[in-house]
Formats: C-alpha cells, sequence, structure tokens
C-alpha cells in the first residue's frame, strides 16, 4: 500500500512540501525578487504597516514573510510542512506549525493582514473555502492572495500538474470564490501570469 493511501488531498500536498523542502529553498532569493516587485505594484492597496501585525499561511522556506518583514510588518508565518520551517527559521524568520484548514488558535481578528502567496491553487475548492474563512476570521482589515490568473505558460502548466494541486480549477473559478467569501476582492496585475487578490475581512 502507497504510504500516501488513505490521506486527504491536503495532507498529501502537505507531504509533497516536507519532501521538496530542500530543492524548494534553492528558489528562495528569486522568490524574494519576485515579491519585492510586487509590492511595488501592489503595496498601496494594502494598509499602512507601521506597528500593524501581519500573519502569512503557508509561508514555505519564508519568501513572503520575509518581503512583508521588509515592507515594516510585524510577521509571523505558518506552514503544516515542518522541513519548509526548519529552512524559514534558519533564516532568522518567525514561523511555527500550524494548519488553517483545522482552524489557527490565535483569536478573531488577530492581525491586521492575513496572506496566503501560492497557497490557494494547491487545494481542492472545499478547503479553499475553509482556507478563505480562517483567513478573513484572523483579519481585521485586509486578506492578501498572490496566486495565479487564468493566463498559462506551459512550463507552469507542467509544474502544476506534477505537484497535482487544483490549480487547472482554480484558475477558472477562484475569483468567484473569493468574490463569494468577500465583502470586496479587487485584483492587481503583478506579473505576467500572477496577481493580487486583495479582500476586505469587513
Amino acid at each position: 500500500m502507497h504510504p500516501d493511501s488513505g490521506l486527504s488531498h491536503a495532507e498529501r500536498h502537505a507531504r509533497l512540501f516536507e519532501r521538496i523542502a530542500r530543492p524548494y529553498a534553492w528558489f528562495f532569493h528569486g522568490q524574494l525578487r519576485t515579491y519585492a516587485r510586487a509590492f511595488e505594484l501592489g503595496r498601496s492597496f494594502l494598509p499602512d504597516p507601521a506597528g500593524r501585525r501581519a500573519l502569512d499561511i503557508g509561508c514555505g522556506t519564508g519568501a513572503f514573510t520575509r518581503a512583508l518583514a521588509r515592507e515594516g510588518w510585524e510577521v509571523r508565518g505558518v506552514d503544516v510542512a515542518r522541513a519548509m520551517l526548519e529552512r524559514a527559521r534558519s533564516r532568522g524568520l518567525s514561523c511555527d506549525p500550524g494548519d488553517a484548514l483545522r482552524g489557527l488558535a490565535e483569536p478573531d481578528g488577530s492581525f491586521d493582514l492575513v496572506t496566503a502567496a501560492y497557497v490557494a491553487h494547491g487545494l481542492r475548492r472545499e478547503d479553499r473555502a475553509k482556507l478563505f474563512a480562517e483567513m478573513r476570521r484572523l483579519s481585521r482589515d485586509t486578506v492578501l492572495f498572490q496566486d495565479y490568473t487564468p493566463d498559462r505558460s506551459l512550463l507552469v502548466t507542467i509544474v502544476e500538474y506534477l505537484e497535482h494541486g487544483d490549480y487547472f480549477n482554480f484558475i477558472r473559478t477562484g475569483l468567484p470564490e473569493l468574490r463569494e467569501a468577500f465583502p470586496s476582492v479587487q485584483v492587481v496585475r503583478v506579473g505576467p501570469r500572477a496577481a493580487w487578490y486583495v479582500c476586505k475581512a469587513a
């Protein structure tokens, strides 16, 4: 029997990121540059970070967490993949184990900004709904997703096919799902196939 049999899709996805943590970490600095460019285009759509707290869900090796810190946010990351967290912590980032799909321990409205970079497209629709609800619960102001747009490339198509996420459905239905889950959603293009989905929690 395969060791991943009997696991949910989200659990299998988490196991995948445990296995690829080492090679994934090789892309940290490239990811950081990509995120820095995204902030240049999108920071005006976010609250002023001075004295405010952010939570980065699915932080992985910490590139988006670091980008938030550089912007001036007091930021903490959470992830289900402990191997990823080890690499984030080795860079001095505040990142802890946490599963947003099962609910985090923080009270409602604990953060001014709650983010998830390239997390939503990897989850099935029912798990995306759980993620959206938990992020909205935790934020007193803004929820930010950086993720794919419907504009496809061959490389992304191949990678996402191999990851067995829900990319192909997300690029079709992700935006309508967000508009069902949040009072308002602004779409800010931050790359050829990337966007910020800036959502208001209330």
